[in-house]
């Protein structure tokens, strides 16, 4: 039964050299342009081997072999770094789960190498394999290569550590890269995360409105979980989307920043404000019913003084029988006491008195003036 071989590089020419040359030695082989295609292929083409390049767009050679190493199904697969870095990097290949590394050099000494590891691998000496890469006396260092694999691993050094989550996404919202960071918001190991959808990993409400801003991004950044709460293992989250466009394709950068403090701390200040407003409106209607009670006192305080300046009045007025002296015309009073006609008019109503004589006293009482007086005839 021809040996399956799986070919991932983003180099179309190094593809063509390799399977042509494969092909020849009665492999059965297929191809990949990068990690992410890789992944795609290997549930239905099943190989046994797999020749990988380590610098490739999306996924890189280690972080495939990491994937590849987690699936159970694919734990025999021999798998073979082709890398045109060997000089440049010390590729610790062993620890990312390859079996042998070749640097990338003259095509007929690779070809050549390969075989080598093949035969290696077949014999059962793949323990050998991992003592040296081969091919690398054909190789030289590249003083340029060098100074952006410096500047590369400065780079994934900052984004190790920065406070931020950080997502590469294929335009089909594949993760391609995660840092430490959003792994923890995953809660997910980083080989199971490669190659997954990146809405996958939300609740069915939190991801729809993912889905609904990631459909709508065209040449700027979209922001979400500011307004619409992005939860993801308690934790609130707000998701920056930044598209990235280059000559081939279109990526997404996804920057996930935890914002569960300050979104606890604004729950419990509406929960705080909303208590307050209760409380003023329950104060506001015991107040409303207190003035309500004090006008109906204040009303009820009127009537009764009212009534009582209106009995006052009546008693003011005099009424029923009066003892009265016959002689002497005084009143007795309740006390038994006789007063005067006067007093005992001028304290129990509001009348007062001017005193004059009348015609019939004057005459009595002065009779001298009386026959002088003119009015005498008119009586």
């Amino acid at each position: 039964m021809r040996k399956k071989i799986l070919i991932v590089d983003n180099c179309p020419v190094t593809l063509l050299l390799l399977t042509h040359m494969l092909q020849k030695e009665d492999y059965e082989v297929e191809t990949a342009e990068d990690g992410l295609a890789a992944i795609e292929i290997m549930d239905q083409f099943k190989p046994n081997i797999m020749i990988i390049d380590l610098v490739m767009p999306k996924i890189t050679g280690d972080k495939l072999c990491r994937v590849i190493r987690k699936k159970p199904e694919f734990d025999n697969v021999l798998l073979v770094i082709l890398s045109a870095i060997a000089a440049e990097e010390k590729i610790d290949f062993i620890s990312f789960g390859a079996d042998a590394c070749i640097a990338k050099g003259p095509s007929q000494e690779m070809i050549k190498n390969i075989l080598t590891v093949f035969n290696h691998a077949e014999s059962g000496n793949r323990a050998e394999l991992s003592q040296q890469i081969f091919g690398l006396e054909h190789v030289h260092v590249r003083q340029v290569t060098k100074e952006l694999l410096v500047s590369k691993k400065n780079f994934e050094i900052t984004l190790q550590n920065t406070a931020d989550g950080f997502v590469t996404l294929t335009s089909s919202a594949k993760i391609v890269s995660v840092n430490s960071v959003a792994i923890d918001f995953f809660k997910i190991p980083e080989e199971k995360l490669i190659s997954t959808t990146f809405f996958d990993h939300f609740a069915t409400k939190q991801k729809n409105i993912i889905i609904d801003h990631f459909n709508k991004i065209t040449n700027s950044a979209i922001e979400i979980g500011e307004d619409r709460p992005i939860i993801l293992h308690d934790k609130y989250l707000l998701i920056k989307m930044v598209p990235v466009f280059n000559e081939e394709s279109k990526s997404i950068i996804v920057l996930i920043d935890d914002i569960t403090k300050r979104k606890l701390a604004e729950q419990e200040l509406d929960e705080h404000r909303i208590h307050l407003e209760e409380l003023v409106a329950q104060r506001t209607a015991e107040l409303e019913i207190v003035n309500e009670n004090l006008q109906n006192e204040i009303g009820e305080r009127q009537k009764i003084q009212d009534e009582l300046q209106s009995a006052l009045s009546k008693v003011k007025q005099l009424s029923g029988f009066l003892p009265i002296c016959a002689s002497c015309k005084k009143i007795r009073d309740d006390k038994g006491y006789w007063n005067q006609l006067e007093s005992y008019i001028r304290d129990h109503s509001e009348a007062e008195f001017s005193h004059g004589i009348c015609p019939d006293c004057a005459e009595k009482l002065y009779p001298e003036l009386y026959d002088k007086n003119p009015d005498k005839k008119d009586r």
